[in-house]
């Protein structure tokens, strides 16, 4: 039998924040919600640093934004066509942690905010829905009703 040669074995030396942040959150499949919440946490305070971090850092982030990513869509996954603008931007809000008070700022009336978030107006106007776009950054059709719901409207 032939012996490997230990010094083969070594393996190279992980950056020191790298080993940090997988002590404090594994790379691992993420099995229920409360791992998915201290990923998510994890990923938010990286994503504020994100021009400082070094190439181990920006790996793990990477990384670990497919593994929540991963089980968000096995767990969280939803008929597009059965979510109206309204439900959409609830669950916006409420992860993005607004008021309905912020969410008239960046739509402009407070008013609207409500109306939206009750349900009592179904669409936001074209100027709020590229604001929504631009601070939530998800694509316009999430705040359009579809075609066959907009003629039932009117």
């Amino acid at each position: 039998m032939k012996r490997t040669n230990e010094k083969n074995l070594r393996r190279p030396k992980l950056p020191a924040a790298y080993v940090a942040l997988l002590e404090e959150f594994p790379l691992r499949p993420i099995r229920n919600a409360r791992e998915c919440d201290r990923a998510t946490k994890m990923i938010h305070r990286l994503a504020l640093r994100e021009n400082e971090l070094d190439d181990g850092q920006e790996a793990y982030l990477e990384v670990l934004e497919g593994l929540v990513e991963r089980y968000e869509s096995e767990h969280f996954a939803m008929n597009l066509d059965d979510v109206s603008p309204t439900r959409v931007l609830r669950v916006l809000v409420d992860q993005a942690g607004m008021s309905v008070t912020e969410l008239g700022a960046l739509l402009g009336s407070k008013g609207a905010a409500s109306e939206l978030l009750s349900g009592r107006r179904k669409e936001p106007s074209k100027a709020q829905i590229a604001r929504l776009c631009e601070r939530f950054k998800v694509d316009a059709s999430l705040f359009l009703l579809p075609a066959r719901a907009r003629s039932n409207a009117a």
